[in-house]
């Protein structure tokens, strides 16, 4: 048996958040910002689809945002967040890949959510710096390149950022998809660096 395919705006409809009629207003955001004719801040969309969605599965959950530029940071807190996190983060991907489809739907592809639940994303990224450091201590070491496990794009940003300056070694990405991942090199003798 064929499920019927929904489409996005089916989806979003069903969550109170479509073209043709202006969302309720979430908590804490101002009359001026509810009213129909006032176009909404990517930050007011985030956060009003977000409480809508939060609400639903555990009232305890509560919100933090900052923007930063064309970024808005999400932090979840409260409630039963390894439900939301899910197994190695896999809701919470998804979570941030509904929160950004809602933000293209509404403002085109100029504005970009990251979003995180009681800093797990941000954990995960440390210990991936951690080991890429360790990495690189054996690089210096053995001269020898060191595979690093398959990561998420965020956690290989962190490692290419954390060792772009490091005078011994160079990061490449390797791989697709799930089993994309970070190979620390030895930088060549004589002075010659890679980029």
């Amino acid at each position: 048996m064929k499920e019927k395919k929904k489409d996005l705006d089916d989806l979003l409809s069903g969550l109170g958040i479509d073209g043709e009629e202006a969302p309720a207003p979430a908590a804490g955001l101002t009359e001026a910002a509810a009213e129909p004719d006032e176009p909404k801040s990517p930050e007011e969309v985030v956060e009003h689809f977000l409480v809508g969605l939060l609400l639903y599965l555990d009232p305890a959950y509560t919100l933090e945002l900052r923007t930063a530029e064309d970024r808005i940071y999400v932090e979840i807190l409260g409630g039963d967040l390894g439900r939301l996190i899910g197994k190695e983060g896999r809701t919470l991907k998804a979570l941030e890949q509904l929160v950004n489809a809602v933000l293209a739907k509404q403002f085109g592809h100029r504005y970009r959510a990251v979003v995180d639940a009681a800093g797990y994303r941000r954990r995960r990224a440390d210990r991936a710096v951690d080991l890429a450091l360790k990495a690189a201590g054996r690089v210096v070491e053995t001269g020898q390149a060191v595979p690093l496990p398959p990561m998420t794009p965020a956690e290989r940003r962190a490692v290419h950022i954390a060792l772009k300056d490091h005078p011994d070694v160079y990061t490449e990405s390797q791989g697709q998809g799930e089993e994309r991942h970070v190979v620390v090199y030895p930088r060549a003798t004589g002075g010659e660096t890679h980029p």
